[in-house]
């Protein structure tokens, strides 16, 4: 493109710019030049991009879903079931009697350790749930030899 067409094409942008934004302005005061601003703006942006020359940008990866990386990856899927109703049970009491508590009643009978359970305590049951103590006690008897 020769000179003389760059100047023209230069300045044939620069008085539409201008013609537009007074033409904004006109019709709806300061929110109208603002608004034909910010379009001219990004037409610029559009054009100026389109313009650069060099390689393609890089695609956005997906971000990978990770698990929390305090936990390591269960080799059977029920134990991310039981950890996760444990968590929920020190939330919620009535999560622990409903969720929790059979499952290691079961567990219990199952390992012959019938008397494992016990809490100590009437609980209220639109409460919280037990503490992490008394969760690790129960868990830590079923887990004795």
């Amino acid at each position: 493109m020769s000179r003389r067409k760059q100047a023209v094409a230069g300045a044939a942008i620069v008085i539409g710019t201008a013609a537009a934004l007074v033409a904004g302005y006109a019709a709806a005061g300061a929110t109208g030049l603002i608004d034909v601003a910010t379009l001219a703006t990004l037409g610029v942006l559009i054009v100026a991009r389109g313009a650069v020359r060099g390689e393609k940008p890089r695609s956005v990866r997906p971000k990978k879903q990770r698990r929390d990386p305090g936990r390591r990856p269960a080799d059977f899927p029920a134990y991310a079931s039981i950890a996760s109703d444990v968590e929920w049970a020190r939330m919620s009491q009535r999560h622990y009697e409903h969720a929790l508590r059979p499952r290691l009643t079961r567990l219990a009978a199952t390992l012959g350790k019938s008397g494992a359970i016990d809490m100590t305590g009437p609980a209220d049951p639109d409460g919280p749930g037990p503490d992490l103590a008394t969760l690790e006690r129960i868990v830590t008897h079923l887990e004795a030899p």
